[in-house]
């Protein structure tokens, strides 16, 4: 008979053995904190992804093994999570974190290391145009691609005096840049801009300001609960008439809509990803494949989430040898442009690189967004 402590022994062994045969991914994302509803759609799409992957037969045999830090919003944190999954736990690349100021941190660490971030989210154009391109690979399309088509959306319904509101944090003069750039693409100047705190203190307020703005539109550089509270003062305000609302994709989640209720009629939005029940796309019906067993109703920040590691798997899969750091930033360097069914990402022009689709999306009187 041979002893139990020999079976655990050779169990434990080849569990090494096994672990040692994955592609080990790591990713930082704030799970908690301030942008934690979006970190964890993201994360959802991304785990669940990665499980069709290897369901599928991994990548040329090898699992895909993706670890998970919650970084709480906190730069500091994270970069010290992601030192430890690269220099401990072997990890190759970086799925991206999520709000500026972490992915700031993240990409500054990760161009030093030289390690790909595949999909930071809420960064946009300071991480597009620094000098961490280098190393990250933005998915989706630009903040200003979403401001251009809310403009040419806006013209053609004969509308020319809008107001921006933007929150005063990171992400809100990030959107306001965005917004101030895709407006002037057709020559068109905000009539008036309107602050509102990150935490929707003074969303009445600024409800006030754009009453007396006399604008036929406006437009939300915000997200969150700044979102929620400036929809929420809106329409419960009698002197701000009844207005088109417009907000990048980064205004608001699934869930902050679903909060609002009717309060958010007339708001439409911009997104970067086709609607999770658009089966148009191969890509779509590759992600409900994967969230199958995932209870809840499907968002865009899931569909988002699950592009890395689908595309990582596309990348990996053209590439022989055994991914390390060095060669799946160089694999991510070359793949030029790639198309997950339907989807195509530019990875090859680091001056413009990630997808060109963009649409608009109206919020329905329950707070679903629907094409």
């Amino acid at each position: 008979m041979i002893p139990i402590l020999a079976l655990l022994g050779f169990a434990a062994m080849l569990h090494a053995q096994t672990a040692a045969q994955d592609i080990v991914v790591g990713q930082t994302l704030s799970l908690t904190g301030p942008f934690a509803t979006r970190a964890n759609d993201i994360q959802r799409g991304r785990q669940a992804c990665v499980d069709l992957v290897n369901a599928r037969g991994g990548i040329r045999g090898q699992r895909l093994r993706l670890m998970t830090r919650d970084d709480q919003g906190d730069p500091s944190k994270a970069i010290a999570l992601a030192q430890d999954m690269a220099s401990r736990e072997g990890a190759v690349a970086l799925l991206g974190s999520v709000g500026p100021a972490v992915n700031a941190a993240i990409l500054d660490w990760a161009n030093e290391a030289g390690m790909a971030v595949i999909g930071p989210h809420g960064t946009d154009i300071e991480a597009r145009s620094r000098k961490a391109t280098e190393t990250a690979f933005s998915l989706t399309a630009s903040q200003i691609a979403e401001a251009e088509q809310l403009t040419a959306h806006v013209l053609a319904l004969g509308l020319s005096r809008v107001v921006i509101v933007y929150a005063l944090d990171p992400a809100g003069e990030t959107a306001l840049n965005a917004l101030e750039k895709g407006l002037s693409q057709a020559n068109i100047s905000a009539v008036a801009l309107v602050t509102v705190k990150s935490d929707g203190s003074d969303a009445a307020l600024a409800a006030q300001t754009i009453a007396i703005s006399k604008a036929q539109g406006v437009f939300l550089a915000t997200s969150g609960k700044a979102t929620t509270a400036l929809l929420k003062a809106m329409a419960g305000s009698s002197t701000v008439p009844l207005l088109h609302v417009y907000g990048l994709s980064s205004s608001a989640s699934q869930a902050d809509l679903a909060e609002l209720g009717r309060r958010v009629r007339g708001y439409s939005m911009s997104q970067v990803v086709p609607s999770p029940r658009d089966t148009r796309y191969a890509v779509i019906s590759t992600f409900q494949e994967a969230m199958r067993q995932s209870s809840g109703q499907r968002n865009h920040l899931e569909v988002e989430g699950c592009l890395a590691p689908l595309l990582l798997a596309e990348v990996l899969a053209r590439h022989s040898g055994s991914p390390t750091r060095s060669s799946v930033l160089q694999a991510m360097r070359t793949a030029g442009q790639v198309n997950l069914g339907g989807f195509e990402i530019g990875l090859g022009n680091r001056g413009r690189f990630g997808s060109l689709f963009t649409e608009i999306v109206y919020v329905s009187a329950d707070g679903r967004i629907v094409r």
